[in-house]
């Protein structure tokens, strides 16, 4: 049985790959992955990932079931014990890690510098859903970042990098702006925050003021209503909506969508659908836009 079980792992590793459709990080990449936030995994986490196992090992082997048997808190992601067995017992086990949010599972003989470079010419359909833009309405190549105002990558691209694509190429991109808050309820209260400065008429006054000051309101949330009396808002109104929650689920569908896209952590760009993790340099993105303008000018 264990050459069997040996093999059934290794289909269940690639087509664990090819069903999340993740591109790993590779590694020194300035990137925040998505902390689980919990020692304990989110039940309907277990039961979408046993299920989405299951399916790929039934395709090949139907007398063989997958099941998630104990797991622990591991760094950023969960260690997990994944048993394969049978109506007549366990087959065998194996430890697997697991993202907190059930996107991506791995053991540590994957390579996820050469999966990242197979797969970065994936194109994947983002939806840009109806979240705040930068640039042109109807450019010609598309940026949807996914991003957190508590990440220094995020803050680092806000304040270096972005101004300059939209000096030099406002009028041929469109920059996106979609939460992904990775870093638990700090996180949230940043992306509400500007979505209630956005309803005074300063999205992205506020936005600009969370990431160039990043390292002064983490851990003094009060500091952001201060902001708010420097940009000129109504406090009183800014405070109040930030406390009702209203913003809650918008932020939240950010997350899932971006989850649905393959996205593990911040900032991660799709650039006309191509993905791209991590933190890049504006030589960087220039080369990556010119070379979307040739495409779509060709």
């Amino acid at each position: 049985m264990r050459d069997l079980a040996a093999g059934i792992v290794i289909g269940l590793i690639i087509g664990a790959i090819a069903v999340y459709a993740i591109t790993a990080t590779p590694s020194g990449e300035e990137f925040c992955p998505a902390s689980p936030g919990s020692s304990s995994l989110d039940q309907q986490t277990i039961e979408s990932v046993t299920k989405k196992l299951n399916n790929l090992v039934h395709q090949n082997n139907p007398e063989v079931n997958v099941r998630i048997a104990d797991y622990s808190l591991y760094g950023e992601v969960y260690k997990v014990r994944v048993e394969f067995y049978d109506e007549n017992g366990t087959l065998e086990s194996y430890d697997m890690f697991l993202t907190g949010n059930g996107s991506l599972l791995f053991t540590n003989q994957i390579d996820l510098t050469k999966l990242s470079e197979e797969q970065k010419e994936d194109r994947i359909n983002v939806s840009a859903d109806d979240d705040p833009y930068r640039g042109a309405e109807d450019a010609k190549v598309v940026i949807i970042e996914f991003s957190d105002y508590t990440c220094p990558y995020c803050a680092k691209f806000a304040t270096e990098v972005e101004p300059k694509i939209l000096e030099n190429y406002g009028d041929k991109v469109k920059i996106v702006f979609r939460n992904f808050p990775v870093h638990g309820e700090t996180a949230y209260f940043a992306a509400e925050a500007v979505n209630c400065a956005g309803e005074q008429g300063k999205y992205w006054e506020m936005h600009e003021m969370l990431f160039g000051n990043q390292k002064k309101w983490i851990g003094n949330n009060s500091k952001v209503y201060d902001y708010a009396q420097q940009l000129g808002l109504n406090v009183d109104e800014f405070k109040a909506c930030i406390e009702s929650g209203k913003y809650r689920e918008e932020v939240e569908k950010d997350l899932q969508d971006g989850i649905s896209y393959g996205v593990t952590g911040t900032p991660t760009f799709f650039i006309n659908g191509k993905k791209v993790v991590g933190y890049r340099s504006y030589d960087q993105f220039a080369a990556l836009i010119e070379e979307e303008l040739q495409k779509v000018n060709s």
